[in-house]
């Protein structure tokens, strides 16, 4: 995952940080060459003087030998000064230029828009960049880590606006502890998104914590929904309530609600058709299904290859109902990554799970932390 972004972001880096050692060597000649003129100056007077305790001198004034080892402890003393300057050019830092730094946050900005994050995140990291890398003052040696550090920070900070999302399992127990049950969860999204996958994903996470759930197969349109729902129902081990296909979607989650007050099942996770936020009856039975089923929460399924039009269909359809967290999946596929970076901060809606397989358990909560890593691995 994020192959594409991680390469072109990397590529940037090392750029920068090739230019910044240049200059450094280049100063450093230049440093080497001034200080060798200064020694070689210092030398010819060491000289001049030398050659004047060779002359004949009184009897009062020091024997020769004593002037010739004066001599040598001060060409040693030029020796040490010259090492301590040669080393302090090696080892000095450079200062980033304001044309550097925003030659090195153009490639990034532009490796950022190109792997599908948008424009908005894009602009707002490259500002936070700006901030921090303008002046700095790099050791060329280690250059490369500290712009590493510095991408790092502004795609955590853009990142962590994404980590307010609720955390379901928290949000299950508080109302078990309440007795405030069935706790009702709706699922909307495009049709192949992996919508009916991921909430078989939530189930097992939620049996395996010790939550009982039900599964409403309340995708009466798409051919064979509802014995996809079932068999992944079956492999997790919870039960399904279904109708026939054409039934009215909301009238599944109602009786899905009815059974799990019956049998005192805590969780009732709902599935819907997939729906295209620009068809309007499609989305006015999606209301529908909100005012029946009356959801605790409701989340988008969406993919993370969808590209620029993820955010627009989320935007459009919280115009039309209230969506309080997104799922991502297909991340494993994502060689750009610029939906896991910029969703939460393009919507204002954050991400609750990454999914990242196909497997029960390959589905992993959002953590800044984990999709950075992927793209910038810590040094």
């Amino acid at each position: 995952m994020f192959e594409e972004l991680r390469k072109k972001i990397s590529n940037a880096i090392r750029g920068i940080s090739k230019k910044e050692e240049e200059k450094a060597e280049a100063q450093q000649e230049r440093n080497e060459e001034k200080i060798s003129n200064e020694v070689v100056s210092k030398e010819i007077g060491v000289k001049e003087e030398v050659s004047e305790t060779k002359r004949p001198v009184a009897k009062s004034d020091e024997a020769p030998g004593v002037a010739l080892e004066k001599q040598g402890k001060q060409e040693r003393t030029l020796d040490v000064s010259l090492a301590s300057k040669i080393k302090g050019a090696v080892l000095g830092n450079v200062t980033l230029s304001d044309k550097e730094v925003s030659g090195f946050i153009d490639k990034v900005k532009m490796s950022l828009i190109e792997s599908d994050v948008s424009y908005d995140v894009a602009e707002e990291m490259s500002e936070n960049l700006y901030s921090s890398l303008k002046g700095m003052r790099v050791p060329p040696s280690k250059a490369e880590d500290e712009f590493m550090s510095k991408v790092r920070e502004s795609m955590t900070s853009v990142l962590s606006k994404g980590s307010h999302g609720t955390n379901i399992k928290k949000f299950i127990d508080e109302r078990v502890k309440a007795n405030d049950l069935p706790v009702k969860i709706l699922f909307l999204g495009p049709n192949g998104t992996g919508k009916t996958t991921t909430i078989a994903k939530i189930a097992y996470m939620l049996k395996n914590s010790g939550t009982s759930c039900v599964i409403s197969a309340s995708d009466t349109f798409r051919a064979a929904a509802i014995e996809q729902t079932e068999h992944h129902a079956k492999k997790v081990g919870v039960p399904v309530i279904r109708s026939s296909y054409g039934a009215d979607p909301a009238s599944v989650a109602f009786d899905a609600i009815a059974h799990a007050r019956s049998h005192n099942i805590e969780v009732v996770l709902i599935d819907s058709a997939g729906r295209q936020e620009t068809n309007r009856n499609l989305v006015m039975e999606i209301q529908k299904l909100v005012r029946v089923s009356k959801p605790d929460l409701t989340i988008f399924v969406g993919e993370s290859t969808s590209g620029n039009a993820l955010p627009n269909q989320i935007r459009e359809l919280s115009n039309h109902v209230k969506i309080d967290g997104i799922i991502l999946t297909k991340l494993d596929c994502d060689a750009k990554g610029g939906n896991a970076i910029s969703i939460a901060s393009a919507t204002g809606i954050p991400i609750l799970f990454f999914g990242t397989g196909e497997g029960y358990d390959a589905l992993v909560p959002f953590d800044a932390n984990f999709i950075v890593n992927n793209i910038l691995p810590a040094s």
